[in-house]
């Protein structure tokens, strides 16, 4: 049976301990909140990413490569480059303004964003939210509010300094996968063949 993606996994709830020199921080949802909105939001982020899937029954993590690219008016492009094998592009549109709010593909693409980003304003419908600050890193706990999410995820866990820059989600079935992000910039702007998937995703 085909292990499911991040990406997958969203799709079906619809969608290190500090030294002791620096004290750690808890927040609360409404504190969590706040600080994530501090955050910048660029108007678009490239990154590289690398991914580590571990399942229960599989001594060696499945590890693969790639980059990523977020843009607030158009979505999220993830592009797996290494292994070859596994070579595959994921987009992630969000809405046009004719698409109504209720849309499920408009809904996924508004989360997927989200968690990429670390907006809770999207997730909250489905995540209830916990922080602290440890070492100069905000690490916000994502979980779940219901019963049929916990089905599937157990928990959300996201490292943030100035962007995203670890996502952990911890399945129910014991397995986890872990994605660290590096290399970011603002730019290139995106280019005519990234603006077709957007178009052609919608």
């Amino acid at each position: 049976m085909r292990r499911l993606s991040t990406v997958s996994l969203l799709l079906l709830v619809s969608f290190a301990t500090g030294a002791g020199a620096e004290a750690t921080a808890i927040l609360d949802e409404s504190a969590c909140k706040s600080a994530l909105a501090s955050l910048p939001r660029p108007p678009l982020l490239r990154a590289e990413f690398t991914q580590e899937k571990t399942l229960p029954d599989v001594a060696k993590p499945m590890r693969a490569e790639g980059e990523l690219v977020v843009s607030a008016e158009h979505g999220v492009i993830l592009r797996t480059l290494r292994p070859a094998f596994a070579q595959a592009t994921r987009v992630i549109a969000l809405p046009r303004p004719d698409q109504p709010a209720g849309n499920l593909e408009a809904r996924i693409g508004r989360m997927v964003q989200a968690l990429l980003c670390g907006d809770l304003g999207p997730l909250s419908e489905h995540f209830a939210a916990s922080a602290e600050r440890r070492e100069g890193k905000l690490v916000v706990r994502l979980s779940p509010r219901s019963a049929q999410t916990r089905e599937v995820i157990a928990a959300i866990t996201l490292r943030l300094g100035v962007h995203l820059e670890e996502l952990v989600v911890d399945e129910a079935s014991g397995g986890r996968i872990q994605l660290r992000f590096s290399g970011f910039r603002t730019g290139p702007a995106l280019d005519p063949g990234e603006l077709r998937s957007f178009d052609s995703s919608r």
